[in-house]
C-alpha cells in the first residue's frame, strides 16, 4: 500500500475542505486535533491563572530575584504556550470557519501579511443564515432565533 492512497496519520500545514471530502485527510485526525485543542486551552487558563497569581501575590519567605525569576518562568511558559496553541488553531481555521457559515456566525480571517502587535490580527465576516431557510427558527420580528452572531474567540 502506497502512503499517497491511504490518508496521513498527521495533519498537514495547510488543511483544505476538498483533501477532507477526497480522503486525504482523515476527519477523524481533525476531531482529534480540535479534543487536543480543548485540552490545552483549559492548559492554557491554568498557567494564565498561575501566572496572575505569581504577579499578585510576593511570598514574605521569597527573594525578589526567586520571585522575579517564578513570574519570568511562568510568562514564557504562558507565552510558548499561546504561540502553539494559535499555530495549531490558525492551522484549523478553515474546518473551523467552515462550521461558523454552516451554523451562520462570523468567522475569523486571517491576513496574509504579518502585522504588528499594534495592528488588529484579524477581521471579522459576518455570514446569516438566510429566513427563508430557516423558518423554524423565525421570531415575530422578523429576525432569525438563535443565530446570533459570535465572533470566534481565541
Amino acid at each position: 500500500m502506497s502512503s499517497l492512497s491511504s490518508p496521513s496519520t498527521k495533519l498537514p500545514d495547510l488543511i483544505k475542505i476538498d483533501d477532507i471530502t477526497s480522503g486525504k485527510i482523515d476527519p477523524s485526525l481533525i476531531f482529534n486535533e480540535l479534543e487536543r485543542l480543548k485540552v490545552e486551552i483549559n492548559i492554557l487558563r491554568n498557567d494564565m491563572s498561575l501566572l496572575v497569581k505569581a504577579l499578585a501575590t510576593i511570598p514574605p519567605d521569597q527573594s525578589q530575584q526567586e520571585y522575579y525569576r517564578v513570574v519570568v518562568s511562568r510568562l514564557k511558559s504562558v507565552q510558548t504556550s499561546i504561540k502553539d496553541y494559535c499555530a495549531k488553531y490558525n492551522k484549523l481555521l478553515p474546518i473551523i470557519n467552515l462550521a461558523q457559515i454552516k451554523l451562520g456566525h462570523e468567522v475569523e480571517i486571517i491576513p496574509q501579511n504579518p502585522t504588528g502587535p499594534s495592528k488588529p490580527t484579524g477581521s471579522r465576516l459576518s455570514v446569516k443564515r438566510s429566513n427563508s431557510i430557516h423558518k423554524s427558527n423565525s421570531t415575530n420580528d422578523g429576525t432569525n432565533g438563535g443565530t446570533v452572531n459570535q465572533p470566534i474567540v481565541i
